[in-house]
């Protein structure tokens, strides 16, 4: 990484812990996450959203994704979609090789404590983000029309209060949901 995009993150990192700290909306949901496709290279940056605790009546997403392309570079934040959940658990990346969906993406995992009086435990969700190469350009994109894979969708593990089930989520962790993903890539 050269020299003058290093400054640039460091800057960018550096307003983004000022603007926290003299504020209570914005923090650090995960750590910032470098993706490189052939010669180009972005940096995605996970941003906490505290208005859940002023905001009572609308609902207020966890956090948001943005991106800065760093080579070429492209000084511009992008925004790339919300993030649901209390956590961030992990973050990763599965090329498909099947002709309808080859490409590379980024997975996002979350986790959310579930406790109410039917059930204790987490819920585990997967968001996919394809990165995009066109030209000097790459991306990261989340495509609202797309229907979520129903099986990486709210996996819970915990307990069933009422029956004393306990259940166990098989996609929390990253192995676990590569495998499933090279089975649906077939």
């Amino acid at each position: 990484m050269s020299k003058q995009v290093l400054a640039l993150l460091i800057g960018f990192f550096v307003m983004v812990d000022a603007i926290a700290v003299g504020s209570r909306y914005v923090e650090e949901f995960h750590p910032a996450v470098v993706v490189s496709e052939r010669d180009k290279k972005i940096v995605v940056v996970f941003l906490k959203n505290n208005f859940k605790e002023s905001i009572k009546n609308d609902h207020v997403a966890s956090g948001e994704i943005y991106y800065i392309q760093v080579r070429p570079l492209a000084p511009d934040l992008k925004y790339v979609w919300k993030v649901e959940g209390d956590q961030i658990s992990s973050v990763f990346f599965f090329k498909w090789k099947s002709v309808g969906r080859a490409g590379k993406s980024m997975f996002v995992l979350t986790k959310t404590v579930v406790s109410n009086r039917l059930f204790e435990g987490y819920s585990y969700s997967v968001m996919e983000l394809p990165i995009i190469l066109e030209g000097d350009t790459l991306s990261l994109n989340f495509f609202p029309g797309d229907h979520p894979d129903a099986a990486l969708q709210n996996c819970y593990e915990g307990v069933y209060l009422e029956e004393g089930r306990v259940v166990t989520c098989a996609y929390k962790n990253a192995d676990d949901i590569k495998k499933y993903l090279a089975l649906q890539d077939g």
